[in-house]
């Protein structure tokens, strides 16, 4: 009986994958995975400027680009977690929303409203898509 047990868990584990996933889970993860991707640029840029910028900056770009990276790993985690519908990925997903707000708000009111705009806009979307999400979750207890 066991290993018809585990035929049918790996056909489950198989065909889960391609279960169709709601519009909302796709968007959230798309947004997480943008954002990971502009991570990981930053912490391939923080390592570049670490390497032809001046000497005095140096330890701050290869600092910078460690937290970067970090950070990209995280929302990567997240990424995978979100597209797989784990529960356990929507809270930090929504928390990292909210701090990206937070910190696409300054970089506007500094002047950088392009950059801050996009980051901001990508935000408030993956929220709106995690918070449907977690709506789903929360109506299927």
């Amino acid at each position: 009986m066991s290993w018809l047990t585990n035929a049918f868990a790996t056909v489950n584990a198989v065909t889960d994958d391609f279960a169709p996933r709601s519009p909302a889970l796709v968007i959230a993860a798309v947004v997480l995975g943008i954002e990971a991707g502009a991570m990981a640029l930053a912490a391939v840029l923080y390592v570049t400027f670490g390497f032809v910028g001046d000497g005095d900056s140096v330890g701050l770009s290869f600092a910078l680009a460690a937290v970067a990276a970090l950070a990209a790993v995280g929302l990567g985690l997240l990424t995978r977690g979100v597209w797989r519908a784990r529960r356990w990925a929507v809270t930090p997903s929504i928390t990292w929303q909210v701090l990206q707000g937070f910190v696409a708000a300054y970089v506007i009111s500094i002047g950088g409203v392009v950059p801050g705009a996009v980051a901001l806009a990508l935000a408030v979307v993956g929220l709106v898509a995690l918070a449907l999400v977690s709506r789903t979750y929360a109506s299927r207890d």
